[in-house]
């Protein structure tokens, strides 16, 4: 057997721990929720939020780290390009806000809601696909430029 290594190397130790605890921490507050809604003893449910809240804190802690720890110049960026770093961020954000936005108009609800839902969401899909179409210039003048 050989030893396969993995390529995927996190360097930072802020940047690790942030990628640890975020998925940890989004679990807890889910399962608090229903947790906090559920009969049990009321010892429990403290314990489990305030775990739930250590995990979400520890998760915005070592991002605010990493992130002074970039702007310092101390690290380099885990995503290169600029343009593909909000492509990525931009595409959740404009699939969440779409379904927000449906599912405002087939509930029925007020017209502010309405219009406010369907602009943020032509926000982030606009935005989404101007920063992938950016990127794939980028891509293209880089690979054509070597060549």
């Amino acid at each position: 057997m050989s030893n396969d290594k993995s390529t995927l190397i996190i360097k930072n130790e802020n940047l690790f721990r942030t990628l640890v605890f975020s998925p940890v921490a989004i679990l807890l507050i889910i399962f608090g929720g229903d947790f906090l809604a559920s009969s049990g003893l009321l010892l429990f449910k403290v314990i489990y939020v305030l775990v739930g809240l250590y995990s979400s804190l520890c998760a915005l802690a070592y991002g605010a780290y990493y992130t002074n720890d970039l702007y310092e110049g101390g690290e380099q960026s885990f995503i290169k390009n600029d343009n593909l770093f909000k492509a990525i961020v931009f595409t959740p954000l404009a699939v969440l806000f779409t379904f927000f936005a449906f599912d405002s108009i087939a509930a029925s609800s007020h017209i502010v809601f309405n219009v406010m839902y369907i602009l943020i969401a032509m926000y982030f899909i606009l935005g989404a696909l101007a920063y992938a179409a950016f990127y794939s210039n980028d891509y293209y003048a880089e690979k054509y430029h070597e060549a």
